[in-house]
């Protein structure tokens, strides 16, 4: 009797540590950005005047998640680091279990050259930020 219970205690606490190690939390698995929607090649270097697309995917949603995206300075001449960029935020809802989130922003002409970063953030219903990426770009003037 006693070993019955030590073998059904075990195989409890291996389902239990199986189930626990299968279970994943909600995360952005990727983010990437390039010059092309769905972002086939990746790319950091822009010139004013091009389009900036990203895409961000979200992994394990247990419900309905949200990505803000928004574009910051790090180096630019007449902005603050961490400064966002006006006209640059963007908010997706991603449906339940998870999927793709895409951004798209359009450089102005004669916007200041320099070092940005683009953030995505995934917020849970609640509005909770639960995870987030950053791509770090660099703009430079037309040619």
């Amino acid at each position: 009797m006693h070993n019955k219970f030590q073998a059904a205690f075990s195989i409890a606490a291996l389902l239990v540590v199986g189930i626990a190690c299968s279970m994943s939390t909600a995360n952005m698995s990727s983010f990437k950005v390039g010059k092309e929607e769905g972002v086939k090649q990746e790319s950091a270097n822009f010139k004013t005047g091009e389009t900036i697309h990203g895409i961000a995917t979200i992994s394990n949603a247990p419900g309905k998640t949200t990505v803000k995206f928004h574009l910051s300075a790090d180096e630019v001449a007449g902005m603050t680091k961490g400064q966002k960029v006006p006209a640059t935020d963007v908010d997706v809802v991603v449906p339940d279990g998870g999927g793709t989130a895409t951004y798209e922003a359009t450089i102005p002409p004669g916007a200041p050259t320099g070092k940005y970063i683009l953030n995505a953030d995934m917020h849970d219903e609640a509005g909770e930020r639960k995870d987030g990426k950053t791509v770090a770009i660099t703009i430079a003037g037309s040619e």
